[in-house]
């Protein structure tokens, strides 16, 4: 080895390792800055942000864990929706039109996220089981639905005051459709009719900056 490779070897070295670590550091900040938007997202207008479709609830808003019951009559713990994005519809057991299209705009926008299909989770929160049969009926055409209703030992006003929770500056969204994020806060709401694409577009938005999930 000469005098001259002795001598570049170090600065060839040094140059390679910034190099890397400039990659590095390029690579890691779009997923710092989505860790940093997302739990700090209290703290920002994204209203004045994006073009969101839906409604963002801020401060976002987390239940308390209630005990309920899933329509196979098991347990069900609403920290169990934790871990995935949940859509969420509320609707009765006679499940007319309004139910049954949010049904299936559900099942149909999780389909539509691709890859990320196994990341969101669909739940139905039923007001009565009045016509439990029916809805069952129903349910058969959208199978891995969630379907909760409340305990033996959750008393109605209990039930309610929990579902009224979904609400728009105190106001409730009746027949809409809503979104829970991975750590159990709901975070957006959408009116009755509401586009499948448009929440779609949402979703797809909050997968795509989410890390978690």
């Amino acid at each position: 080895m000469t005098v001259e490779q002795t001598i570049n070897k170090p600065a060839e070295a040094k140059r390679s390792n910034t190099t890397l670590w400039v990659m590095i550091i390029l690579f890691a900040l779009p997923n710092i800055a989505a860790f940093y938007f997302y739990f700090n997202r209290d703290n920002f207008d994204f209203s004045a942000m994006t073009t969101n479709y839906g409604t963002i609830i801020s401060p976002v808003r987390q239940f308390a864990d209630i005990p309920l019951t899933a329509i196979d009559n098991t347990p069900f713990k609403l920290s169990s929706l934790n871990g995935k994005w949940t859509l969420v519809s509320i609707g009765d057991s006679a499940c007319q039109q309004d139910c049954q299209d949010n049904l299936y705009k559900m099942r149909q926008i999780r389909k539509a996220t691709g890859e990320n299909f196994k990341r969101v989770s669909r739940a139905f929160f039923l007001t009565d089981t009045r016509n439990i049969e029916s809805f069952k009926t129903v349910l058969s055409d959208y199978p891995q639905m969630q379907v909760i209703i409340p305990a033996e030992n959750t008393s109605a006003e209990t039930y309610k005051d929990f579902l009224s929770g979904f609400s728009v500056n105190g106001k409730p969204v009746k027949d809409g459709i809503y979104i829970i994020d991975p750590l159990g806060n709901y975070m957006m709401a959408y009116p009755p009719q509401a586009e499948a694409k448009g929440i779609l577009k949402d979703l797809e938005r909050l997968l795509s900056v989410s890390q978690i999930g």
